[in-house]
């Protein structure tokens, strides 16, 4: 009965092989249909005969060289006839003005120039500032700085104030005013500053002082105070830095001055150091000593004031309300302080001894 399971079992599998194999052969058999009916829609391939393989080996045939076509099918591309045409002749534009200049009113410009501006007391303004481009503080500074120079140089500095992007008119130049105001005055250096272009100033000097004083040394002191100037970001520190550094330039000048008339004597040695000592601008040095001494008691006072504060502060702490350790109302009532207020003791000997309340226990 075993025996005939098993037999029948074997012949199921063998048949189950049987028709796999015939269902595989069955699809090749459609894919080669298939494929089949592909080949018989391409174009045959060219056969080459005996003749064109003789031309081959000759080179009178080239592999290849009808693959894009033949030369002689391909029409050459007409290019259009170039015609030739009069272009008009150019025309010379004028440069547009700028849009952001700004133009000055006449009454602003007759505030500037009509006359040396004077204060109440009569004494001449060094600042020029019709349209009050500075606060009245920041005005008052650099005029004050103006007054202190005149008071310690024999060259006055006048300055008139413009605005970055105002233009003057072609017929008010710095040289027609200093010849219409100030050419009767005494030895006087005149400024045209504009707030936040220093590159823009203009330096004149008088007659008097053009004669001693090379045209290369007056750029140079021009140069070096717009390179102070540029030192600072905002306009009003600009024009202070301007105004210091062209105030030692002409000290100097004041000093070749001074100097031009005298015979200049053969110096050695220790009078090398004695006229080099005496050429130092005692003014100017003593004014930025003072200036350090100030800032250095405003330093102090502040940092005095800082310290009585933080002495003065008390912090209070809040108290806590805590529970009892571990249930006790207090604790054991047993401690000890230790003191290490001798280096040379142990601080075995330094305890102050309490009783011992456990040991009694």
């Amino acid at each position: 009965m075993r025996a005939g399971a098993v037999m029948g079992a074997m012949c199921a599998l063998l048949a189950g092989g049987a028709l796999a194999e015939t269902a595989a052969a069955a699809e090749k058999t459609e894919g080669e249909k298939v494929e089949e009916k592909l080949v018989r829609q391409l174009p045959a391939l060219p056969v080459w005969s005996m003749t064109d393989s003789e031309r081959v080996k000759k080179g009178e045939i080239v592999a290849g060289q009808d693959f894009f076509g033949k030369q002689e099918n391909i029409q050459p591309r007409t290019l259009p006839e170039i015609v030739e045409s009069v272009l008009p002749e150019p025309v010379e534009e004028e440069p547009e003005r700028e849009e952001n200049v700004r133009e000055i009113p006449p009454e602003i410009l007759s505030a500037y120039f009509e006359a040396i501006p004077i204060d109440a007391e009569g004494a001449p303004i060094f600042l020029s500032d019709p349209q009050e481009l500075l606060a009245q503080q920041e005005r008052q500074d650099r005029e004050s700085f103006l007054k202190y120079h005149s008071g310690e140089s024999k060259i006055d500095m006048f300055v008139y104030l413009f605005d970055e992007r105002q233009e003057l008119p072609e017929e008010i130049t710095i040289e027609a005013v200093y010849d219409d105001l100030y050419a009767r005055r005494g030895p006087t250096a005149l400024i045209f500053y504009h707030l936040g272009k220093p590159d823009r100033a203009q330096f004149f000097l008088g007659n008097a002082i053009r004669a001693v004083v090379s045209e290369d040394e007056q750029n140079r002191a021009l140069r070096a105070a717009v390179q102070e100037a540029f030192e600072k970001s905002d306009m009003a520190y600009q024009l202070d830095n301007f105004l210091v550094e062209l105030s030692i330039r002409l000290y100097w000048i004041e000093r070749e001055l001074t100097g031009a008339g005298k015979p200049k004597p053969s110096r050695g040695g220790r009078d090398v150091l004695e006229a080099r000592v005496a050429d130092r601008p005692h003014g100017l040095i003593g004014r930025a000593l003072l200036f350090v001494a100030m800032m250095t008691g405003v330093g102090l006072l502040g940092w005095l004031g800082y310290y009585c504060t933080e002495r003065r502060v008390r912090y209070l702490f809040p108290e806590v309300d805590t529970g009892a350790l571990m249930g006790a109302p207090h604790a054991a009532g047993v401690g000890a302080v230790i003191s290490f207020s001798s280096a040379q003791l142990p601080p075995s000997q330094q305890r102050d001894h309490v009783p011992d309340y456990l040991h009694k226990m």
